[in-house]
């Protein structure tokens, strides 16, 4: 981050504003779940009132007719116990005494028709109701679509936020029953922008794209984009999910060029790789424990991953990146097995797409059901058994089978729980609570515990999508990384200057500096792709297994610094800062460097070279990489 102050951006107000507008929002939380109350208890209700009105109707009916031999047939029973339901007091009309039953009709019939006509009318009013909140809502968060990823961000964001869910089955996935409280339906195509208009895009804080596939939810982050085009103050976040995790690195290279959206922010995500740092979070190998000391493992234990699915195929490049990140490019190799049909095919495929395997000893086994290989159950050298085995099987149950028949065969070789097998699964977390371990003694008063033995601690039980989800928005967000990515570099070349932490506002800790250069930060970085569109010969591109270090060129560090400080002279300008010593608060805001780049003190200049001299490494962050379209390699 070029240190020369930002106009501000984010203060305390809008944390205030948006905690009055939540409160101003709580009648209609109170007045949503009043109806939906209603809705739930009123036809019960009315269905008991009824058959107890009409029954001691009939019976108070057959009495009354009894003693009138003209009147005395069923039809008319029937007829006059129905006309109790619409207060009709024909048969009262002389006057006189009546039997008890009938008397407790003539006044429970009407109830019941009443609260009949309060269930139809509260029906209709929750519906409309709701559709009024949803479109009217602020600050919210809308989920696209349904399936296992949207049930999941529902489950858990509708618990603390107020969530509106746009699909064409919202109100079978989550009819009024099972409706949390938080959570608003509008029912539609999410990729129509009338729809999305129903949820209240406009007003909105993040919209999930959560259907199937990939194009839909492009679809639906276009149409979001067109709705929040007037959002420059709080722009618009959208999460598009992939359907193949493949192609985020492209999806992010292509977008990065156009992000001068200033009212809106995509990014995108895949279940399997939330879902493998999540798992590597709960169950690492012990090099990359928490607790695990400063000394790096000279010969790290083995691990196997049984199925490359897409969380398998994601959590081996996971793993291989943080291995890397841990040991350097010249460190040992980490030992990792894989078991799948097409094991060779996939992997080969991952080689050219993730330079951090170079650090792996990657051994692929073609087994027809992804099971342990036997070359694993066999190991007798210095490493020992795997330390995990990770099942990453499509087939739910065919994973489970795989990880009891691993932990089986592991624990008869190499001892038991010396090795632990995870099974990954859904959102299946009841398999957690099923398997566990039994206590001795038992206690006097038992209470519920798990159905299934689960080898002394052998065989774990991981839910993706119940762990993966919500997602950070923090490492969704390519500028908010980049923006952090960016300061970083910064702070490193200031010390390399000599400059001490904490000598000027810009010299802290990303989460210490202050609001208006952190949005500072954010400009910056929202140009980079404009900066290199300027540069016909520069495009980004996924990071692949033959990348070079790439480099800028003297001649065009100096021509992009150039751009960079323009970039920041109009931006200073639009805020109404003008040519002056430094003052960087109050209506008359003045800066020095305001100046043409023929003017810029050399100090200035180089701090905007090391702008661009960064951006190589801060795209690495995000897996994409600079290359060069006149260069033959």
């Amino acid at each position: 981050m070029i240190s020369r102050g930002a106009p501000g951006g984010r203060g305390g107000r809008a944390g205030v504003g948006h905690r009055l507008e939540r409160w101003a929002a709580r009648p209609q939380l109170v007045a949503g779940r009043l109806a939906r109350w209603l809705r739930r208890h009123l036809l019960g209700t009315f269905a008991v009132l009824g058959v107890i009105a009409f029954s001691l109707g009939l019976i108070g009916m057959y009495r009354q007719f009894r003693s009138e031999p003209a009147m005395f047939n069923w039809p008319n029973i029937v007829f006059f116990t129905a006309t109790l339901f619409l207060a009709d007091g024909t048969v009262f009309q002389n006057g006189g005494r009546y039997p008890l039953a009938l008397e407790i009709a003539r006044f429970l019939a009407p109830v019941a028709t009443a609260v009949g006509v309060a269930d139809g009318v509260s029906t209709i009013f929750a519906q409309r109701f709701e559709r009024f909140r949803a479109r009217h809502a602020r600050h919210h968060v809308i989920v696209c679509g349904t399936g296992p990823t949207a049930s999941a961000l529902v489950d858990k964001l509708s618990r603390s936020k107020r969530v509106v869910l746009v699909a064409e089955d919202a109100e079978r996935e989550y009819p009024d029953a099972e409706l949390p409280p938080g959570l608003l339906r509008v029912v539609g195509d999410p990729m129509e922008p009338l729809v999305l208009a129903k949820a209240g895009v406009a007003r909105a804080d993040v919209v999930y794209g959560c259907l199937p596939d990939t194009s839909s939810n492009l679809a639906i982050a276009l149409a979001a984009r067109r709705l929040a085009a007037d959002r420059a103050e709080q722009p618009l976040r959208c999460v598009a999910q992939v359907g193949d995790l493949s192609l985020i690195p492209h999806l992010r290279a292509r977008r990065i060029g156009f992000n001068d959206d200033s009212g809106f922010r995509l990014d995108f995500f895949a279940v399997e790789v939330l879902g493998a740092r999540a798992l590597l979070n709960r169950y690492p190998p012990s090099w990359a424990a928490p607790d695990r000391g400063e000394q790096l493992p000279v010969v790290p234990a083995p691990l196997a991953v049984l199925g490359l699915s897409g969380l398998g195929r994601a959590l081996v490049m996971e793993l291989a990146r943080r291995w890397l990140t841990l040991v350097g490019a010249a460190g040992p190799l980490l030992p990792i097995a894989v078991a799948d049909p097409a094991a060779d095919e996939i992997l080969a495929a991952l080689r050219v797409r993730e330079p951090a395997l170079a650090r792996v000893a990657l051994t692929g086994h073609n087994t027809p059901n992804s099971e342990l290989p036997r070359a694993v159950m066999e190991a007798d050298g210095p490493n020992g058994p795997p330390e995990f085995v990770y099942v990453c099987q499509s087939d739910e149950e065919r994973a489970l089978l795989c990880g009891l028949d691993a932990a089986q065969v592991l624990n008869g070789r190499f001892g038991v729980a010396r090795t632990t097998v995870i099974v990954c699964t859904g959102r299946q977390r009841s398999l957690q609570d099923v398997f566990g371990r039994p206590t001795f003694p038992r206690p006097p008063t038992p209470l519920p515990g798990p159905l299934l033995e689960d080898l002394l601690g052998g065989v774990r039980f991981f839910a993706v999508n119940d762990e993966a989800l919500p997602l950070d928005l923090g490492d969704t967000d390519l500028i908010e990384r980049f923006a952090r990515a960016s300061h970083e570099h910064y702070l490193a070349a200031e010390r390399r200057r000599g400059t001490a932490m904490g000598s000027r506002p810009a010299m802290v800790t990303w989460e210490e500096l202050p609001d208006d250069l952190q949005d500072s930060n954010r400009a910056q970085v929202a140009q980079f792709g404009e900066i290199l569109q300027t540069a016909q010969t520069l495009m980004l591109m996924p990071a692949g297994e033959t990348d070079t270090d790439f480099a800028f060129t003297a001649d065009e560090i100096d021509e992009l610094a150039q751009q960079e400080h323009q970039r920041w002279r109009r931006e200073r300008e639009i805020h109404g800062y003008a040519l002056g010593p430094t003052q960087q608060s109050g209506p008359d805001r003045r800066h020095p460097a305001i100046v043409d780049w023929s003017a810029l003190p050399e100090t200035d200049r180089e701090r905007d070279r090391d702008v661009i001299r960064s951006l190589p490494a801060i795209l690495a962050h995000v897996g994409l990489r600079i290359v060069r379209l006149d260069d033959p390699a």
